[in-house]
């Protein structure tokens, strides 16, 4: 698989300029702002993609797995929506220790979908929609893809298959457990709560512990393309692997999986080289022509 990827990104290394970079707002019904920028190519463009970071709290022009994927896809015009309480110039530099108290207080993946959903509803372009989204991010997309049926969907390291809490569990070593639990069932019980768990708010935690992301999935008619590192230990191959069985079971053909064994999280091998540009072309390359997953 990977050396078939290396070969398509080699297709697409003619890059078209870009136009710069313009930043954007847009009110929410709380009197917060929506964040957001636009990327658009000096031709003609071929389509919109929406592009979905993973968790934390980086601006998303500092996002360098954004970049790659943007870069995939030079014909799109690639949008970009800062997560709540975040503005593309904040001064975060880890993206996880340094959050400010406004995106604790409204960061949801419920909150991040309705701002999509916004920001997409204002283009003034009728043009096919592609959406991209990793870890965190994927699941966005996944809950996003029977609402905004897109041309296609790309999802990548997302435990699709699996609730998000048993995902988090699935990666804690066995004497961690109990107490990651009850740090779950304390958010669950404190749903507008901005009590701090492992780095997240208790509002973050209840909001993301409803979504089962196969389940959206399996509700959509659009293309949907499955990345999985088989080296994941954040987002579990076998959680991926689900996924791909719950759609041969409902004799679904919308599915298109693809594992890449020696990888990780991050699409890294053991050396630590990043194969995420050669993936993210691929991914182009699938999404410019989805082809049926079986």
């Amino acid at each position: 698989m990977l050396r078939t990827i290396i070969v398509l990104a080699a297709a697409i290394a003619a890059t078209p300029a870009l136009a710069q970079l313009e930043h954007l707002q847009l009110p929410r019904g709380n009197g917060s702002v929506i964040d957001y920028s636009i990327d658009a190519p000096l031709h003609k463009p071929e389509g919109v993609l929406l592009l979905a970071q993973g968790s934390g709290c980086l601006p998303t022009a500092r996002n360098a797995n954004l970049a790659t994927v943007r870069a995939a896809f030079p014909g799109y015009i690639a949008v970009m929506v800062e997560k709540y309480g975040i503005a593309p110039d904040a001064a975060i530099s880890d993206g996880f220790v340094d959050c400010p108290a406004a995106f604790h207080a409204g960061h949801t993946v419920s909150q991040r979908v309705a701002d999509y959903e916004t920001v997409i509803a204002t283009l003034p372009v009728n043009l096919p929609l592609v959406l991209f989204g990793g870890s965190e991010g994927g699941l966005a997309v996944a809950m996003l893809t029977n609402r905004l049926k897109p041309k296609a969907a790309i999802i990548l390291s997302s435990a699709t298959g699996i609730p998000f809490g048993e995902m988090v569990l699935s990666t804690i070593p066995p004497e961690g457990q109990d107490q990651v639990r009850r740090g779950l069932a304390a958010a669950a019980a404190d749903p507008t709560g901005l009590t701090m768990f492992a780095g997240s708010s208790h509002r973050f935690w209840a909001d993301i512990l409803q979504h089962l992301p196969a389940d959206y999935m399996l509700r959509s008619s659009s293309p949907l393309l499955v990345l999985q590192g088989g080296l994941d230990t954040s987002s579990p191959v076998a959680a991926a692997r689900i996924t791909a069985d719950r759609f041969a079971a409902a004799k679904l053909c919308t599915l298109t999986y693809w594992e890449f064994p020696g990888l990780d999280h991050g699409m890294a091998d053991p050396t630590g080289r990043s194969h995420m540009a050669e993936i993210a072309a691929a991914a182009a390359a699938w999404a410019a022509i989805p082809t049926p997953g079986c």
